[in-house]
């Protein structure tokens, strides 16, 4: 049990209306979870004469901000931070809060638990895993040169030689950001992240120690821990997101069973917007990974792990959320504090290899995007039998040649209204399949002198509003809102 609370208020709904409202706030101080003031100054700056109405940040931030922001942001941005004095104080406000109109989820702020197992040996000298997934090949083509890849964990040792040179920096010299400790200093407390980091993007062919994946990416350090409570990961990866990070690798979770972790999922689906891919470690506790967020969740890649035998690891979480298998026995990198390494076992350790190869991929074709790598990779890796599903074990050797470099793809979100039926799902279908082709045949015009290769739409949803008039005749019409895509190939 925990003290603190995260809540999000509903947009309808004005944040200090609400909480100036509730008694049950007596003495407990609420903040929001991320700040406000970057955009309330950007405003301020732009337009003088809408702002010189507005003593007040929050009243200008609500009432001309607010209600430009994406969906996500928007939930992002009503989610506040409650500590209490007591356990029981905050269990109080707990169910009280969970009963409001108001309030869109509250939650206990817990804290999440690094996916590695005790490491077994000091050092290891055969990188198993490399060669399993085929490296060798797929570094003729890619080396997955700057792009940034942020370890969202323990720090990292950025003075280890074998990745200080792959090391992201920001304009003022920091290699991240510390969210544990609100500190600028990002070295590892505790070995978890170096590790990672090095799987994802050690040097290579520099005498020293071992390889990465993607020995030529950026790794960017973002520190969650010792003290990963979801809202400390949430800020981590939405930094992340905002300082250019493409690819962010999550090697961490619920310490016990917890499905929905609606601050860390909210902050997963502004990357997704954002265009940044999330990996997450599977979970060492050998269950079905639909128990435990935000490793179940649909916008993050998660990761199981396979041994050198292509079997699932015995500690492995498994289940039909589980996008990819990995090696994550006896992996192999870098160590803290020192210039060595050490081998460890865990989804940890297999997280980072799909980080890796994804950024391989993006250094070829940067448009892939997340839904067209979470089946990219899949197509292109191994089939292995093992006893629980954990899905195809990567191939980068298999994927990279694969990669089309001169690719094209458009996205869009679109919306269609039709008379029907309501709750006729097959004519949502047909509709969404027919307003789909509508807006490809557009595109198609627009891009008449590239290639054609293919089009679709990948989810959508629809609502229907229904009535009667006065002579008792039913009316009905239907939204459908669906994304859609198209690829050309530019040559």
């Amino acid at each position: 049990m925990t003290n603190k609370l995260l809540f999000c208020i509903e947009q309808e709904f004005s944040p200090s209306s609400i909480i100036g409202s509730l008694s049950l706030f007596e003495t407990e101080k609420v903040n929001r979870l991320y700040s406000i003031q970057e955009l309330v100054t950007i405003f301020r700056q732009r337009d003088i004469e809408v702002s010189s109405q507005y003593a007040n940040d929050e009243e200008l931030f609500e009432e001309q901000i607010f209600q430009t922001l994406q969906e996500d942001e928007k939930i992002m941005y009503h989610t506040f931070l409650i500590e209490c004095e007591t356990e029981a104080r905050a269990s109080s406000i707990f169910n009280q809060l969970e009963n409001l109109l108001a309030i869109k989820f509250v939650q206990y702020d817990e804290l999440n638990e690094e996916y590695d197992l005790v490491p077994n040996d000091p050092k290891y000298n055969q990188q198993w895993g490399l060669k399993k997934i085929g490296c060798e090949s797929a570094w003729d083509l890619s080396l997955g040169a700057n792009v940034v890849v942020a370890v969202v964990d323990s720090g990292v040792d950025h003075n280890h030689p074998d990745i200080a040179q792959n090391m992201w920096k920001n304009a003022a010299g920091n290699y991240g950001y510390d969210f544990s400790n609100n500190s600028t200093n990002t070295l590892d407390s505790s070995g978890h992240g170096t590790h990672v980091a090095g799987t994802i993007a050690a040097l290579t062919n520099n005498g020293i120690e071992v390889a990465g994946v993607a020995p030529s990416a950026k790794i960017m350090a973002v520190k969650i821990f010792p003290n990963a409570i979801d809202s400390v990961c949430a800020k981590g990866i939405k930094y992340a997101v905002d300082n250019g990070a493409k690819v962010i690798n999550c090697s961490w979770g619920p310490r016990t069973v917890r499905p929905s972790n609606p601050t860390v999922e909210t902050a997963i689906e502004y990357a997704y917007n954002k265009g940044v891919v999330v990996v997450f470690a599977a979970g060492n506790s050998n269950d079905d990974v639909i128990k435990y967020s935000p490793a179940n969740f649909l916008r993050v890649i998660s990761v199981g792990a396979s041994d050198q035998q292509d079997k699932r690891a015995n500690f492995s979480n498994w289940g039909k959320n589980v996008r990819v298998a990995a090696p994550g026995v006896n992996i192999l990198s870098l160590s803290r504090n020192t210039s060595g390494s050490y081998s460890s076992d865990g989804t940890s350790m297999a997280a980072p290899h799909v980080a890796g190869l994804i950024a391989l991929i993006l250094k070829i074709n940067p448009t892939y995007s997340f839904d067209v790598l979470k089946y990219f990779i899949v197509q292109h890796a191994d089939a292995i039998t093992t006893d629980k599903p954990v899905g195809k074990r990567i191939n980068a050797g298999l994927a990279i040649p694969n990669v089309e470099e001169n690719l094209l793809r458009i996205e869009a979100t679109i919306s269609h209204r039709y008379d029907g039926v309501s709750g006729c799902a097959s004519s949502a279908q047909t509709e969404a399949g027919l307003a789909a082709r509508a807006w490809a045949n557009k595109i198609r015009q627009q891009y008449a002198h590239l290639r054609y290769k293919r089009s679709g739409w990948l989810d959508g949803i629809a609502r229907t509003t229904s009535g009667r008039r006065p002579n008792q005749s039913r009316w009905c019409y239907t939204i459908v809102t669906i994304r859609c895509y198209i690829e050309f190939y530019k040559n």
